[in-house]
């Protein structure tokens, strides 16, 4: 049994796969997507804040003009490559999280045009947490700051 431990152990230590599954093996992808969310980031600053917004219908205004930025964001990133079997995976599951928070945005402008001012809905995973959160520990990391949600809802 002593035995079994200290060899899991050393397998730990030495042999097991080390790093986030999550990261992306690719740096050049990782340097590339970092631009593309930079640049998207800066439009977004150029549009007036929606929480200081006088009502709903401007807030829901600033919304929709971001969520073009971001779609157009999403888009660029889809185009870069990568060439592992698990970069596929992640960067689809990641591609896939966005297209539900684009979703919720859009959801979300529907909403303060119908009802007025009232929060956002944002879907949950299967685990209960949001797909922005989840979407959110991808970029981070792969070191994507500027890759994260904006914050602006």
């Amino acid at each position: 049994m002593v035995a079994g431990i200290i060899g899991l152990w050393v397998y730990a230590f030495f042999f097991a796969p080390s790093g986030n599954p999550d990261r992306i093996e690719n740096e050049n992808w990782i340097q590339k997507a970092e631009a593309i969310c930079f640049q998207a980031k800066n439009e977004l600053t150029l549009l007036p804040s929606a929480t200081k917004a006088e009502n709903p219908s401007d807030r829901a205004q600033v919304l929709e003009d971001g969520t073009g930025i971001l779609e157009k964001m999403k888009s660029e990133l889809t185009k870069l490559s990568v060439s592992s079997e698990k970069d596929k995976f992640n960067t689809s599951s990641w591609f896939s999280d966005w297209d539900i928070y684009l979703e919720d945005r859009k959801n979300h402008v529907d909403r303060l045009n119908e009802l007025g001012d009232v929060e956002p809905l944002l879907t949950a995973t299967d685990a209960g947490k949001s797909v922005m959160e989840r979407m959110n520990g991808f970029a981070r990391v792969n070191d994507l700051d500027s890759c994260l949600d904006p914050g602006d809802f």
